[in-house]
């Protein structure tokens, strides 16, 4: 059973690899989104218990994406 469920927010596949195969290793399982929109349709879907956000995302700036997950009523908890 995992620890809990992290949504990492990345768009260069590297970097966002290598956070998923840590935090497996450690135990959580992860949900890797590499544009905003997709995170923020994936955090209402299935809220993660963590969101790793980059803030250079193609989309669109991660801060508007930590602004509109902070207005969702369903997302406005999660750190």
């Amino acid at each position: 059973m995992p620890k809990g469920r992290i949504l990492v927010v990345e768009d260069d596949f590297d970097i966002a690899n290598m956070l998923r195969i840590y935090f497996e290793g450690e135990g959580y399982e992860i949900i890797v989104s590499a544009r905003g929109e997709e995170a923020l349709k994936e955090a209402q879907t299935q809220p993660p218990d963590l969101i790793m956000l980059d803030i250079l995302l193609p989309d669109m700036d991660g801060f508007d994406v930590c602004r509109e997950l902070r207005h969702h009523p369903q997302t406005h908890h999660i750190p």
